[in-house]
């Protein structure tokens, strides 16, 4: 079944419609189209978490779906392990207006140096600190449990084995949230005797041939198996064999790629549904902001409201080609005629807003700039 208005779910993701939820009630998964990488939404009662944030250039994506559902606070940011296509998205969040309660991220970690951990930078943005999550940590989940299965030790050969393994239980069904995890993180947790059946799988790795054995589905026995990837960006994904293994096992396959917005899994009394969620009715494109006198000798860029009514740029957003990084507009609307510039912190002068980041336009070669609005949608480039 298709649903092809995202307003269909607020009821159930909207945290202010929520409060009053009885115990017992419904979880709900939403693992949306992030192309090849992750970015869930896990509610049950009052309590939202984002599980995982996707590239940095799919934050559009997040954007979107979080805006068309009415989502303006996060209770937890889960990053389950320092992948960029799991952990990149966490910075144009922290730059957001979305409120997040707190940041949470595995203790165990390879690849990056403690100063430089995408998910510390991100909440050091918000004046925040980390959650370093270890097996066998729980956190708030109401109606619900939340537990931290894995990983039980630092695996240094490979960083998708350091990747969190979440289980959990609501709506009177378990959901196993695998991560990235692959082949030596799985046997880890199946010795350790960790992992439960349950009747909703997040695939790990996405679909990799490197991940999700025939001992874990035989231990899990999934009803549901989520699989987030796109196979255009990675071709390996999902793998014939992984596919195979899922469908022998008599689970129900869903993709990512193969829905618009994301796929919408809903447990209620031990009831499983699902849903391919597709975009609802956008507001008009705005055509009146414009960017200009990008300077890479200034380390600035500008943007003009060229119309005659005043345009609410919040969530709005700037993103470098050749650096990706990015700039997020946070509760600002421009006046009719009105300009505003954002230099860098290595700027000489300071602009009116000041990019989080150092060095972001390229001296000596091309790197354009994008302006997109609050649902992903490109309103202007420059070269």
């Amino acid at each position: 079944m298709k649903h092809n208005l995202l307003a269909m779910i607020l009821s159930c993701l909207m945290l202010s419609s929520c409060a009053a939820a009885e115990s017992g009630g419904a979880m709900t998964l939403v693992a949306l189209n992030v192309g090849k990488g992750d970015c869930l939404l896990l509610h049950s009662g009052s309590t939202l978490y984002m599980i995982d944030a996707g590239l940095p250039e799919q934050w559009g994506a997040v954007s979107s779906a979080l805006n068309q559902m009415g989502i303006t606070r996060l209770n937890g940011v889960i990053i389950t392990h320092t992948d960029n296509d799991h952990a990149g998205g966490a910075w144009p969040l922290a730059m957001s207006g979305i409120e997040v309660d707190a940041w949470y991220a595995p203790a165990y970690y390879t690849d990056v140096k403690d100063s430089k951990h995408p998910v510390k930078l991100a909440a050091e943005l918000r004046n925040q600190t980390v959650t370093w999550l270890k097996a066998g940590d729980t956190l708030p989940l109401e109606n619900g449990t939340l537990t931290v299965l894995g990983p039980r030790s630092l695996n240094k050969e490979t960083e998708n084995c350091n990747s969190l393994v979440l289980l959990a239980e609501g709506g009177g069904t378990r959901m196993l949230l695998a991560g990235d995890m692959e082949f030596p993180e799985e046997e880890e947790l199946l010795a350790a005797g960790t992992i439960p059946a349950c009747q909703v799988l997040k695939v790990g790795n996405h679909g990799e041939d490197d991940a999700t054995s025939e001992a874990l589905i035989r231990q899990v026995k999934p009803q549901i198996a989520l699989i987030s990837t796109n196979t255009a960006a990675e071709p390996d994904t999902p793998s014939d064999r992984v596919m195979k293994l899922l469908e022998r096992s008599g689970a129900t396959v869903y993709q990512t790629q193969h829905a618009a917005v994301g796929v919408m899994v809903t447990a209620e009394d031990g009831q499983i549904s699902v849903n391919k969620l597709s975009s609802g009715e956008l507001p008009d494109r705005n055509q009146t902001v414009l960017l200009s006198d990008k300077s890479a000798k200034k380390d600035a860029i500008s943007l003009t409201n060229h119309g005659k009514e005043n345009v609410d740029i919040s969530g709005w957003y700037i993103l470098s080609e050749r650096g990706s990084q990015m700039y997020v507009f946070r509760d600002m609307v421009l006046q009719p005629g009105q300009k505003v510039t954002i230099t860098s912190q290595s700027s000489d002068d300071q602009g009116d807003l000041v990019w989080p980041d150092k060095k972001v336009w390229h001296k000596s070669k091309a790197d354009a700039a994008y302006l997109y609005d609050a649902y992903g949608r490109l309103i202007d480039e420059l070269q």
